[in-house]
C-alpha cells in the first residue's frame, strides 16, 4: 500500500510540473521564440520614422457569439491582442502606430452601450499608443460598408468621436498621411497646395490599387502617392501598380523600396498587412512595421498561431485525464482482486 501511495503521487506531481511547463511554454516563451525571428531595421539617419501598422484587430463582440464560452474567447483575444501588440511596440520603438481598420468586429451593429465597452476594452489593450502619434481607418465592421451594406451618418460620425480626434495628419512637416475611404469612395486632402513637399503615404482598410475605377484614378492623380497601406484580407501581400505584380510576402525577412526610384518610374506599391487576430482563421498573423527615411524598409513581426497552443491544451487535458484513469484502474484493481481471494480463503471452515 505504501509503495502503491508512493507512486500514486509521483504520477500526479509528474503531472502537475508537466501542466505548469505546458502553461510557461504556450502564455511566456513561445512569444520569444517567435521574437527572435523578427527583423531589426537600423535607422541609417537620425530622422527615420517607426511605424507600426495594426490591421483587423477585429474585437469580438457579444452578439454573433452567445455560446456560454464566449466571455473567455473575448478574453483571450484580448489578451493575445495586448500581448503581442506590447511585444511589438517594446521591439520598434515607434512614432507612430496606423489602425487600418476593422477595429472592432460588430462596430457597425452594436448599440450605443456595447459600442461604448468595445471602445474601453480597445484603449485598455493599445493603451501604449497614448504616448505616441496614432492614426485610425474606420473599415465595415466599424462602420458597415461590406457588399454593398448601407453605412449611416450615425456610425460615421460615432467612430469620429471615439477614434479619431486628434488623428495624425503631418508628421515632422515631412510625411503627411490620407485616409481613403473605399467603402464611401471617397479621400481627404485638406491641403493640396503643399502636398508636392511631403512623403505621401496613403491609409486604407480596403485594397486600391487592384480596385481600378474613378477612385483610383483620383488618388492617383490628386494624392500621388508614394506608397499605401491597406489591409481588409487578412493577409500579406504587396500590389504594385501598373503592372498588376502581386507578390505574397510571409517570411521573416525585410523588403526596401526606393520611392525616390518608383515616383520616378511612375510605378506605384501597395502593402496590405496581414491580420492581428488569431480569431480570423489565418495561419499567419502579425503586425506590421515599417521605417521610412529617405526609404521605406518594411517587415512583418510574426505572432504565434494562438489556436495551435490551444489545442495543446486540449490534447494535454486528454492524455492526462486518460493517463490518470488508466493509472488509477492499474493500481487499484490488482489489490481489489486480491483481497477478494484472500477473504474467501479464511472463509473456508477449518477441520
Amino acid at each position: 500500500m505504501a509503495t502503491v501511495r508512493i507512486f500514486n503521487r509521483l504520477v500526479l506531481r509528474g503531472l502537475f510540473l508537466s501542466t505548469i511547463l505546458l502553461i510557461f511554454f504556450n502564455e511566456v516563451l513561445i512569444y520569444y521564440i517567435y521574437q527572435r525571428s523578427w527583423q531589426y531595421i537600423d535607422c541609417k539617419y537620425d530622422n527615420c520614422t517607426r511605424i507600426l501598422f495594426i490591421a483587423d484587430s477585429q474585437l469580438l463582440g457579444k452578439t454573433f457569439d452567445t455560446s456560454f464560452y464566449s466571455p473567455l474567447a473575448r478574453y483571450d483575444s484580448d489578451r493575445y491582442l495586448q500581448k503581442t501588440f506590447e511585444r511589438s511596440f517594446a521591439y520598434a520603438r515607434p512614432h507612430i502606430v496606423c489602425f487600418l481598420g476593422d477595429l472592432l468586429d460588430e462596430g457597425n451593429i452594436a448599440s450605443p452601450q456595447e459600442f461604448d465597452s468595445y471602445v474601453h476594452r480597445f484603449h485598455k489593450i493599445y493603451s501604449a499608443v497614448k504616448n505616441v502619434q496614432s492614426i485610425h481607418i474606420p473599415g465595415d465592421n466599424d462602420i458597415g460598408g461590406e457588399n454593398g451594406e448601407y453605412i449611416s451618418n450615425s456610425n460615421i460620425r460615432r467612430f469620429e468621436q471615439y477614434f479619431t480626434d486628434g488623428d495624425l495628419f503631418d508628421y515632422n512637416n515631412s510625411i503627411r498621411f490620407f485616409k481613403i475611404n473605399r467603402m464611401m469612395l471617397d479621400y481627404k486632402n485638406p491641403d493640396r497646395e503643399n502636398n508636392a513637399n511631403r512623403l505621401r503615404i496613403g491609409l486604407s482598410h480596403a485594397p486600391i490599387l487592384i480596385g481600378g475605377g474613378p477612385l483610383l484614378r483620383a488618388i492617383l492623380v490628386d494624392l500621388d502617392p508614394h506608397v499605401i497601406f491597406s489591409a481588409h484580407w487578412h493577409e500579406s501581400r504587396i500590389f504594385i501598380h501598373p503592372s498588376t505584380k502581386v507578390i505574397n510576402f510571409y517570411k521573416s525577412s525585410t523588403k526596401h523600396f526606393n520611392l525616390k526610384t518608383l515616383k520616378e518610374d511612375h510605378t506605384y506599391i501597395e502593402i496590405m498587412v496581414p491580420t492581428a487576430s488569431y480569431r480570423m482563421g489565418k495561419t499567419k498573423i502579425g503586425i506590421g512595421y515599417g521605417v521610412l527615411d529617405y526609404n521605406l524598409t518594411y517587415t512583418v513581426l510574426w505572432s504565434p498561431n494562438r489556436f495551435v497552443f490551444l489545442l495543446l491544451y486540449v490534447f494535454w487535458l486528454i492524455i492526462a485525464l486518460s493517463g490518470v484513469i488508466v493509472f488509477r484502474m492499474m493500481t487499484r484493481c490488482p489489490f481489489r482482486v486480491s483481497q477478494r481471494h484472500y477473504s474467501r480463503t479464511h472463509a473456508i471452515p477449518q477441520f
